[in-house]
């Protein structure tokens, strides 16, 4: 449950990802004039010089990141996919390395509010993945849940088919293909020799999606939907395209997944370690430590980490108690955890009853954000299931933004694959998680504030984002959605779900649990289906350390609110704070603390 960054490469863009850029033109002005601005050709306005310098910044990670470009609707550089070599990375870290040493030259008293925080924001982006390359992350390129294999798969839902030149663009970058797998796979034979390898057990999941993705019929091809798109197209034009797509599929891409699925299977996957926690690697309890810091923007060590967890779930526990004796349950929690998983009547029996039943709970969360929120977006949102290659190893749901330019609505991706395991009694907490008012308000109305520099209308620091996403899940109660206790239910068993995230995490990565011990501990504390634990306990075992960002972001959130609600009193007005809060933009959390408690004071201020 987490928005689409699963398609983007995390150890290089997690801060600032995601989704959207003009397609024609940059409107905060890259172009030649600021080329340069690192080597010295800056005006000395420091009010111009941090716009430059963003620029140039912003800049820079399109044109590194091509498929990420095209994902955030900028197709400059839609012909072609990223250098993975080791020349090219060692230039992206010097310009890490230039920016941040342009960004000091800048004094922060000399800049305006707004731009102080645009400023630290960077700033601590920079740090952070200068500070990360010492554990060479980019030595474990492909996981089950992220890497080159599934991010190109999902190009073609991005890319665009209005003219011949996108389809030459395309066609392009599926040439392309092989010398990025061949790039991928050189760097894992680098990993195997540093000893920096993943889990046999995650990575035995990879196999079967480049199998699926190399079909012997390009016809199979999730890239083939390409040709779908064509249907306005004239008949002559549509039929070379449709030849080229499918010479370009038979001949580069399938070979290619082929080729990646064969080095994993036969050389790579023999030599992963058969251990499931970060601990277990170079430097392993220093690189976790960094990663709970990173993901949480927080100086807490994994040991604080775990025993937030610990009382969360206590917490938590209470309540569903409550729950349980509400609805005249007279067993304990844990034979109430087994009634929810076995009670068919709380099952989905098919994609489409799925898919209305959470047109259904928008539809009704519509009406009532007028009551939370007093400044709504613009853009439009959707529902799609998530693609079949890719959902077995999925969460149950995740939020892909729209483009700033408005070509197409943000989507809520919902996995549909064995309808009859997925519950009905959570959906409620999913949707409002992923759609709204969680993702979809966050990151829409962080891209529509005027002026506002690119990286930060779409960036995504998941303590913030994934803490409202989080917090989202239980607002419609403030405005009576919660009618049914076992959705109720639902969203407290989410929030237990998050808390021992924290727990389960940690347990993995610094404690030296097993994958089992794991899987049992949110057995034990939550009725989630077995079947989406395991694939959550896989998930967290791949990307050590993200899972920690929801539950502390959203204690962060609901702190600030406390706090504003002592402050005010009766002059508290939930709508205000929720849109001072999102407008914002995702930052990280010291940031956003320091933000909204000054503008909390200058409220509570007498009127003289």
């Amino acid at each position: 449950m987490t928005i689409c960054t699963r398609f983007l490469n995390q150890s290089r863009l997690w801060k600032w990802s995601v989704l959207t850029v003009a397609v024609v033109g940059f409107p905060w002005g890259v172009g030649t004039s600021q080329a340069g601005f690192i080597g010295g050709e800056g005006t000395d306005n420091p009010s111009r010089q941090l716009k430059a310098l963003f620029a140039e910044y912003w800049d820079d990670e399109l044109r590194a990141g091509p498929l990420e470009a095209t994902f955030l609707g900028d197709h400059r550089y839609d012909d072609r996919l990223a250098d993975l070599s080791d020349a090219a990375h060692e230039a992206r870290v010097k310009r890490d390395r230039d920016h941040r040493h342009a960004l000091e030259k800048i004094a922060p008293e000399t800049l305006s509010a707004d731009e102080r925080i645009d400023r630290e924001v960077l700033r601590f982006t920079l740090d952070d993945r200068i500070e990360g390359e010492r554990f060479r992350d980019r030595l474990i390129p492909i996981t089950q849940q992220d890497g080159i294999h599934l991010q190109f798969a999902q190009s073609v839902n991005f890319h665009p088919s209005a003219t011949v030149g996108d389809l030459e663009n395309y066609v392009r970058r599926l040439h392309a293909f092989p010398r990025v797998v061949d790039q991928t796979i050189a760097l894992m034979r680098q990993g195997m020799a540093e000893k920096r390898m993943p889990p046999r057990i995650t990575m035995a999941k990879v196999v079967p999606q480049l199998r699926d993705l190399a079909p012997k019929n390009p016809e199979e091809s999730p890239l083939w939907g390409i040709v779908a798109k064509l249907k306005d197209w004239s008949e002559a034009d549509r039929d070379h395209a449709t030849v080229a797509v499918r010479q370009a599929i038979a001949d580069k891409v399938s070979p290619a997944y082929a080729k990646l699925a064969a080095f994993v299977e036969t050389d790579y996957l023999p030599a992963c370690r058969e251990s499931v926690g970060l601990w277990d690697s170079p430097e392993g309890d220093v690189h976790y430590a960094f990663r709970a810091r990173s993901f949480t923007t927080t100086t807490l060590s994994p040991e604080q980490i775990h025993e937030v967890g610990l009382t969360e779930m206590a917490r938590i526990r209470e309540a569903m108690e409550a729950i349980r004796k509400k609805v005249g349950f007279t067993g304990d929690l844990k034979a109430f955890f087994q009634k929810l998983k076995d009670d068919p009547k709380l099952k989905n029996q098919s994609e489409a009853e799925i898919l209305g039943r959470y047109r259904a709970i928008f539809e009704a969360i519509d009406a009532k954000l007028p009551d939370l929120f007093g400044h709504l977006p613009r853009t439009d949102y959707g529902i799609r299931p998530i693609e079949a290659y890719r959902a077995k190893a999925a969460a149950a749901g995740y939020y892909y933004p729209a483009p700033e330019d408005g070509s197409r609505p943000g989507y809520f991706y919902v996995n549909t694959s064995d309808p009859t395991s997925r519950t009905t009694y959570t959906m409620q907490a999913l949707a409002y998680h992923e759609g709204v008012p969680g993702h979809h308000l966050q990151f829409s109305l962080a891209m529509e504030v005027p002026g506002r520099p690119a990286f930060r209308k779409f960036g995504y620091v998941p303590a913030f984002s994934e803490g409202w996403g989080l917090y989202s899940e239980g607002l419609p109660r403030e405005v009576g959605l919660y009618t049914d206790p076992y959705a109720e239910f639902g969203q407290l068993e989410y929030s237990a779900w998050r808390a021992g995230r924290l727990v389960v995490d940690t347990g993995l990565h610094q404690k030296r649990w097993s994958r089992d011990q794991a899987i049992a501990y949110l057995e034990e504390n939550t009725a989630v289906p077995r079947i989406e634990i395991v694939s959550e306990v896989d998930r967290y075992i791949a990307w050590p350390g993200q899972a920690l960002a929801y539950k502390i972001g959203e204690l962060k959130i609901r702190e600030i609110r406390a706090q504003a609600e002592r402050r005010l009193g009766t002059k508290f007005d939930i709508r205000a704070f929720h849109d001072r809060l999102l407008s914002l933009g995702s930052v990280p959390l010291s940031v956003l603390e320091r933000f909204m408690e000054q503008n909390q004071q200058t409220e509570a201020e007498p009127q003289r």
